[in-house]
């Protein structure tokens, strides 16, 4: 196990990912982009805020690491990140709590 300032490097780096998301609006949008690319108008129409706050959200959660943005002509297709998400259980690897989790079936 890790303690002190090892534990603390050990973890910053997902610290960056987990700010991303760290807002309702921003879960709310990966929901809706983990089932198809959107474009930022399309996204406000979903979401009880002005697009302008959308793509407030949007920018720092490409930023962050967990979208992608494709230009296409003048719109922008904004897609989860998958990479990002392959990170995630990375974090808890090498615990005995995952170790545990993925012997027993859920």
């Amino acid at each position: 196990m890790t303690s002190g300032k090892r534990l603390v490097a050990r973890v910053a780096p997902y610290a960056r990912f987990v700010r991303g998301i760290a807002h309702p609006h921003r879960l709310a949008i990966l929901y809706l982009l983990a089932h198809e690319p959107m474009n930022p108008h399309d996204i406000g129409a979903h979401m009880p805020v002005a697009e302008s706050l959308v793509a407030h959200h949007l920018k720092a959660m490409y930023a962050s690491g967990w979208l992608n943005k494709q230009r296409i002509g003048k719109n922008v297709l904004y897609s989860v990140n998958k990479k990002t998400l392959r990170e995630i259980p990375k974090f808890l690897l090498d615990t005995p709590l995952w170790r545990n989790m993925s012997k027993k079936p859920v």
